[in-house]
């Protein structure tokens, strides 16, 4: 646990020092704190919500946290969940109490990798988040409606944090600056927006390089560039997307040694492992398919070894599971298949479950294992619709013969 305390400011790394303090100086997440944005509108009345911040690292959440801490004057208990336990959990609720019943202010309680705790201590939350001593805030870099639980969710208003832009960088630099009236060369400024990939925490890191190296003033862009040279060859935020879809469209290509080079550059550029193992899990669903199943294996496979594993010898599994996949047969049937029926869905079509398929009828259902070949027909729909169109490879059409066999009659 870390107590946030405005009296040790100037004992903290320069970094923590240039965030910043209140909403006007706050960067980006427009889409967040715009007017007409349910965030916004709470802030703009004082008022916060049970939250949970999702998004990639550097994009501001536990700034905006911090902030929203001290626009509300909330106190501020500070937790990652990689080592803190129910215990502590506990503990922060009893101060959290007393620090009402003595002071009449409630505690904001930001939960950092929020997706790290266990169903045991995310349920350990419940009671806290529904008195209203404590209001969480949540951090994480993974999907919460995959990672969290259902009634900590249901309790909680999710949201989505976007990478930053060069702008946003750039001006968060130059807001950053003033409070130590340092002057940098404003081509080094371009130079770091771009670098970044929109991490504003790298941004000011470099910053912090720069002041506390006592170089701010007397080095060039060409000295900055060498100093910086690992990302050189990735310096631009569209260069990550730019690489990144070229890469995707490289294996769905299945051209293995453009998928290798698109690879190499991210690596080199400084890329996160973890994103690109789990672009590569998507592509194994979206892409490959049921042409070949096993790749949606291999690829969960990569992402649990990128976790565990750093560079450069992630770089070799990642090479493996990208030239398996590029090389692999193809097919987006099933892609097709979940995207048309949510599109039903949204439309407004509303089937309704057939009476002898739930608990109620099930005197009429025919359980398929009774019958010869664990078959037996029977409609698991209320009208007739087709979602599921084999593809034309190997695999698929040995499903496809199979099904219209099964249901030759449907």
């Amino acid at each position: 646990m870390m107590l946030f305390e405005k009296n040790y400011e100037n004992k903290r790394p320069i970094a923590y020092r240039l965030r910043p303090k209140n909403l006007e100086d706050y960067v980006g997440q427009e889409e967040l704190l715009g007017e007409d944005r349910i965030l916004g509108k709470l802030l703009k009345n004082k008022k916060i919500v049970n939250s949970i911040f999702y998004g990639p690292p550097g994009v501001g959440k536990t700034s905006l946290a911090e902030v929203i801490s001290n626009e509300l004057n909330y106190k501020f208990e500070r937790a990652n969940a990689t080592n803190i336990s129910v215990n502590d959990i506990k503990d922060i609720g009893k101060i959290s109490e007393n620090y009402f019943n003595t002071n009449g202010k409630q505690t904001i309680l930001f939960l950092d990798e929020i997706h790290r705790f266990n169903k045991l201590q995310q349920d350990s939350l419940l009671s806290y988040t529904e008195n209203g001593l404590i209001t969480l805030i949540g951090a994480t870099t993974e999907n919460p409606y995959y990672t969290l639980n259902n009634s900590l969710l249901s309790r909680s208003m999710v949201f989505e944090f976007k990478p930053l832009n060069n702008k946003n960088i750039y001006e968060l630099i130059k807001k950053s600056l003033t409070l130590y009236e340092i002057k940098i060369d404003e081509e080094i400024l371009e130079y770091i927006s771009n670098i970044v990939n929109g991490d504003a925490r790298s941004a000011l890191n470099i910053i912090e390089i720069l002041i506390e190296s006592k170089m701010s003033e007397e080095i060039t862009l060409d000295k900055f560039k060498e100093l910086f040279k690992y990302k050189i060859n990735y310096d631009k935020v569209e260069d990550k997307y730019n690489t990144i879809s070229a890469f995707i469209k490289s294996v769905r290509g299945s051209d293995p040694d453009a998928s290798i080079y698109w690879l190499a550059k991210m690596l080199d550029g400084g890329e996160d492992p973890n994103y690109i193992a789990r672009r590569l899990m998507i592509l194994a669903a979206e892409d490959i398919g049921l042409a070949n199943p096993e790749a949606l294996n291999i690829a969960a496979s990569t992402l649990t070894a990128a976790k565990s594993i750093g560079m450069p010898e992630i770089r070799i599994i990642l090479a493996e599971t990208t030239i398996y996949m590029a090389i692999s047969s193809k097919s987006n049937s099933c892609y097709n298949a979940i995207n048309e029926a949510m599109e039903d869905i949204k439309n407004g079509i509303d089937l309704k479950v057939p009476k002898y398929l739930t608990d109620l009828g099930k005197k009429d259902y025919k359980y398929p294992h009774s019958y010869i070949n664990n078959f037996v027909k029977q409609k698991y729909l209320p009208t007739e619709k087709k979602y599921y169109f084999a593809g034309d490879n190997k695999n698929e059409r040995l499903i496809r013969e199979k099904l219209s066999k099964l249901w030759e009659d449907k």
